[in-house]
């Protein structure tokens, strides 16, 4: 028998069997669940790009979609917050926003103007980046290269990470032991102070994380979804650590999910301490702290970033070299680090001029 007349017969007893399972749980069921697996495949044709969609209807499939949802979790609050900016703006100049109408340069110009931060700018920028893009092309099938030049993202490349003097250090130290939940805060200052490791690094650390054996904490390093990294901590913010640990959590180290208890938290280990809990407390003590100046006090001046920046520069001024501190930071690349050195210049400078020839003038000699 020829081949052809094979597969015709194993065609049509496929299509019987389909029949039959379509039959059994019903065509959309059937349907349903082959989408599900993938074994449907995609419509290849063209289709129409979308007319007219709503401002509203852009904004709920934007956070739906993969742009947003893969964002990490402090990406995902500041976005939805500029997004309910955005919106109250164009809610002033239409009754019912309809996308393109806002998706325009002049529009979007107008919504920048008052803004004069450059970093603030950029933020602003980079988000409506991110929505228009997603949505533009997904009802229009277009991009956003049109509007780069009014959403232009800029960084102050002048502009320095700013650390706490060791002073300052002191005085939020002594003040952290006086507040509410003061021991919670002081070992919080401490493990920031004794590893260098970022706000979403430690509201997850986890009872297990902690490892005395070497002298680490397992951390979910930045842009890290699937695993945790070592991260080097002093013996002194260790052992801190570790009675606090103790004093919390003692009573039910037998517990089977003892290991996987938040150390930072308010609800017994089920849930880390929210971002906000930690910001606000030490904003609290920048606020209380009389050796920070007024200015320093602003809005984006001294913030708990600023503990990582202060490990840093205090690592270089001890000597440690900047490939060194590359690894306790856990940097991807060398630049992100030699932007302390920076920062050291000022120590250098202020060390310079108190050698013992810096203070003879010219006149002394003329």
């Amino acid at each position: 028998m020829p081949i052809y007349d094979m597969e015709f017969e194993m065609d049509l007893s496929l299509g019987d069997k389909i029949k039959e399972m379509a039959e059994a749980f019903g065509p959309d069921k059937f349907l349903q669940v082959l989408n599900q697996m993938d074994w449907v495949p995609k419509n290849t044709t063209t289709s129409k790009p979308a007319e007219h969609v709503l401002l509203q209807e852009a904004v709920e499939y934007y956070f739906s979609s993969d742009s947003y949802t893969e964002l990490a979790k402090s990406s995902k609050e500041a976005y939805r917050y500029e997004m309910g900016m955005f919106i109250k703006f164009c809610n002033k100049h239409f009754q019912e926003p309809d996308f393109k109408s806002v998706c325009t340069s002049p529009f979007l110009g107008s919504y920048l103007a008052p803004v004069k931060n450059k970093n603030t700018r950029s933020k602003k920028a980079a988000f409506l980046r991110n929505f228009l893009r997603t949505v533009l092309d997904h009802f229009y099938e277009e991009n956003i290269n049109k509007l780069k030049r009014v959403l232009k993202v800029t960084v102050d490349k002048r502009r320095l990470p700013r650390a706490f003097t060791k002073e300052q250090i002191d005085e939020l130290i002594m003040l952290a032991r006086l507040g509410r939940e003061s021991f919670r805060n002081f070992v919080i200052l401490w493990t920031f102070l004794g590893t260098g490791i970022r706000l979403s690094e430690l509201r997850t650390l986890q009872v297990g994380d902690i490892k005395p054996q070497t002298q680490e904490i397992y951390v979910r390093s930045k842009g890290e979804k699937e695993y945790k990294t070592p991260s080097k901590i002093t013996e002194f913010s260790l052992e801190l650590l570790n009675q606090f640990v103790k004093f919390r959590y003692g009573a039910i180290r037998d517990l089977p999910n003892y290991s996987e208890l938040y150390v930072f938290s308010d609800n017994k280990g089920i849930s880390p301490l929210h971002d906000s809990t930690i910001q606000k407390m030490l904003a609290n003590l920048i606020e209380e702290a009389s050796t920070i100046s007024d200015d320093d006090k602003r809005v984006y001046q001294l913030s708990v970033h600023s503990l990582r920046h202060s490990f840093a520069l205090y690592l270089l001024e001890s000597g440690v070299d900047p490939y060194t501190i590359q690894q306790l930071l856990r940097h991807k690349w060398l630049s992100s680090t030699e932007v302390y050195l920076k920062l050291f210049d000022d120590t250098l400078v202020k060390v310079i001029n108190q050698h013992p020839l810096a203070n003879l003038k010219v006149t002394d000699f003329f």
